[in-house]
């Protein structure tokens, strides 16, 4: 306990250069926290949106790089249902619409009669009607953004859509979605009979076995396609794939340069107390007591930054995820898991930034550092 106070006593010496080098850690913490939890906020809001849509399995153009921008022919709709072990079958086109003073609309295109339309729980108004043109379906956050109810319009693409209906969902791109006839949407996107994925029931979506067994019939039937669980779509899309590595990338280069920080820190404290130094190893203070001395005051700057960037982290990606531009395209994921890693990760850089200078005045000669001004 001694020892703990000296360091803490010397930390707080110099109020001034420990917290900015707190302040360092904290924020390269924070941004660690902030964009490795956006990059895995897209994955969680996409396989949300699958799951609470009831779909077991998502079929996609193989070798896609981004889903958004691919065709499937929409007329594989029924062979792909009669394949064993499939329940049902529903293919939709994706789109991304500018809203006028609004956020950016993820619109999809459904088949009326398509279990996706079938099953959306409503919260006002009624579901698409077959053969119907120029109507949408919002759902309730979108709606709330808008300032749209049952009966007014939207305009998507220079065309007006009128609502007639609001739908509930939990998930956030669920809740901010656009439902508008498949007919329609491939027209003005000018991709006639195409969907950009086909979304799949299986028969028995709780035994893993017989699923598999499923996607290796569609597999085979298909090559083509590639069929994927809904719980590994977000881990096998190549373009969430880089997000997660730009921010591993930017993250691991922001906690370096806050061990560089803490280390510099460390080191001027080292060659200030010189003299002082000196006198503790002249009173009977062993190398490795002094050893340990500089490297808790490591510790505590590192805890400390870690923990107060880990709550300036979360604070920001919520903050970030009201921003219009990416509203309702992603939900936050700081796992305790993600924050006990990066706290560890902070303190370990945090112990090996403090070695060097702790090594340096461990090798400090005593006389010498007696006769230091």
């Amino acid at each position: 306990m001694h020892l703990l106070s000296v360091a803490w006593h010397n930390i707080l010496r110099r109020p001034a250069r420990s917290g900015l080098t707190t302040l360092g850690i904290a924020t390269a913490v924070g941004g660690f926290v902030a964009m490795v939890g956006l990059a895995r906020g897209v994955g969680r809001a996409w396989t949300s949106h699958l799951n609470e849509r009831g779909i077991h399995v998502l079929a996609m153009k193989k070798g896609t790089v981004e889903i958004l921008a691919t065709s499937l022919d929409a007329n594989l709709v029924e062979p792909i249902s009669v394949v064993r072990g499939v329940q049902d079958v529903d293919g939709e086109l994706v789109d991304l619409v500018p809203m006028e003073d609004g956020p950016t609309g993820y619109v999809s295109g459904w088949r009326a009669e398509g279990f996706l339309s079938r099953s959306l729980p409503m919260s006002a108004g009624r579901r698409l009607a077959p053969g119907e043109t120029d109507v949408c379906v919002l759902g309730e956050s979108i709606a709330t953004a808008l300032g749209k109810h049952v009966g007014d319009a939207v305009m998507l693409r220079d065309r007006e859509f009128r609502v007639v209906g609001l739908f509930r969902r939990e998930s956030v791109l669920a809740s901010n979605s656009i439902i508008v006839p498949l007919s329609q949407i491939q027209q003005m996107m000018n991709r006639p009979n195409k969907v950009t994925a086909f979304n799949l029931r299986v028969d028995k979506p709780g035994d893993p076995d017989a699923t598999a067994a499923t996607i290796a019939r569609l597999s085979a039937k298909f090559p083509e396609l590639t069929f994927l669980e809904t719980s590994a779509v977000a881990e096998q899309d190549k373009v969430m794939k880089l997000l997660r590595a730009i921010a591993w990338g930017f993250s691991a280069v922001a906690v370096a340069i806050g061990a560089v920080v803490m280390l510099n820190t460390l080191l001027m404290a080292v060659i200030e107390r010189t003299r002082e130094i000196g006198v503790l190893s002249a009173v009977g203070w062993s190398g490795g007591r002094i050893l340990w001395m500089i490297v808790l005051e490591g510790l505590i700057l590192s805890a400390a930054g870690s923990l107060v960037g880990t709550g300036i982290g979360i604070a920001g990606l919520h903050w970030v995820v009201t921003a219009s531009a990416i509203r309702g395209f992603l939900e936050p994921d700081v796992s305790l898991r993600l924050v006990v890693e990066v706290v560890c990760a902070a303190v370990g850089l945090g112990l090996a930034g403090s070695l060097y200078p702790a090594w340096r005045a461990v090798r400090l000669n005593v006389v010498e550092a007696l006769r230091y001004e």
